[in-house]
This record gives C-alpha cells, sequence and structure tokens, in this order.
C-alpha cells in the first residue's frame, strides 16, 4: 500500500506543478498585455506597428541607458558596503 500512497503524491505533486506553470505563463501573459497597454498609452500610439517601429528604433538607446543604469546601482550599493565596512 505505501507505494500507491507515494504515487499518488507524486501525481498531486505534478498536478500542482501544471497549475503553477500555468498561472506564471497567465502572469507573465498579463504583464506583457500591461506593458504593451502602458507603453501605446504613454506615447500616445495607437498603431501596433507604429509601437513595433519606435521599440526598434529605440532598443539600442534602451539598452545602453540600463546597462548604464545598472552600473550606477551596483557602485552605490559598493559605497554602501564600504561604507558599512569603515563604520561611518
Amino acid at each position: 500500500m505505501p507505494k500507491h500512497n507515494t504515487k499518488g503524491k507524486i501525481n498531486d505533486i505534478e498536478e500542482q506543478i501544471k497549475k503553477l506553470k500555468e498561472k506564471q505563463k497567465r502572469i507573465l501573459t498579463n504583464s506583457q498585455k500591461e506593458i504593451g497597454k502602458y507603453l501605446m498609452d504613454t506615447w500616445g500610439i495607437e498603431d501596433v506597428n507604429e509601437a513595433k517601429t519606435l521599440i526598434d528604433l529605440f532598443k539600442d538607446q534602451v539598452k545602453v541607458y540600463s546597462e548604464v543604469a545598472s552600473s550606477n546601482e551596483e557602485q552605490k550599493e559598493e559605497e554602501t558596503i564600504n561604507i558599512n565596512l569603515s563604520g561611518d
């Protein structure tokens, strides 16, 4: 009988994993829709193709900005650690 109980537990876990993956997919889809809507509303764009064109046009600039922002954040974290270690 323990094998049946174990098999049942495994099936339950697999079902939970399946439901969580579906939930993860829904959350990702909803966030992508929300971001797209925000972008189009903020930029005042109604045409999807125009939005894609603008995204393609600005993507390299956004990457550079993102890298700079990330680098600045890392510097701030290092400064905070150094201040905490020095006791200031």
